[in-house]
């Protein structure tokens, strides 16, 4: 799967900041807000927690066949955003099994919660729009690199 989809990496690897080249860094919480709002979520869900949005997730999405059937790949703005969001599942931090692969990617934030947990975003094959929310640090999801 990793060929198809990435790796998938706990927030702590994300902190060590060696993730991305030199130029490039895992976005802050702000950053997403700041492509959210870009693909025309309103200000006033940008800090929400949960699914938010109208179709921005389908925005990000990318390549139907990877997706199982729902609303995300049902939408006429699936794929528009030039994001290419994968459904690369994500792995449990207490049993380290993966999961929902083809239904659910979900992307780092470099921005700490807490002492255990991180702000991430998610898409997932039954909503068209974007998750915000936060999970454990030992928690494996993938990443995405922005130009700094």
């Amino acid at each position: 799967n990793k060929a198809t989809y990435g790796a998938l990496y706990n927030w702590y690897t994300v902190e060590t900041e060696r993730l991305c080249p030199i130029g490039w860094h895992i976005p802050t919480n702000t950053e997403w807000n700041i492509l959210e709002t870009t693909l025309g979520m309103s200000q006033s869900e940008i800090y929400e927690t949960g699914f938010r949005g109208t179709d921005q997730g389908s925005q990000l999405a990318v390549n139907v066949d990877l997706w199982t059937d729902g609303v995300l790949k049902d939408n006429s703005e699936f794929g528009t955003s030039g994001f290419d969001a994968l459904p690369g599942g994500s792995r449990n931090f207490s049993n380290g099994n993966f999961s929902s692969v083809g239904a659910y990617g979900g992307w780092w934030s470099e921005t700490e919660y807490d002492y255990y947990y991180a702000y991430f975003r998610s898409l997932q094959y039954d909503y068209s729009g974007i998750r915000r929310d936060n999970t454990f640090k030992a928690s494996g999801s993938s990443v995405r690199c922005v130009k700094d």
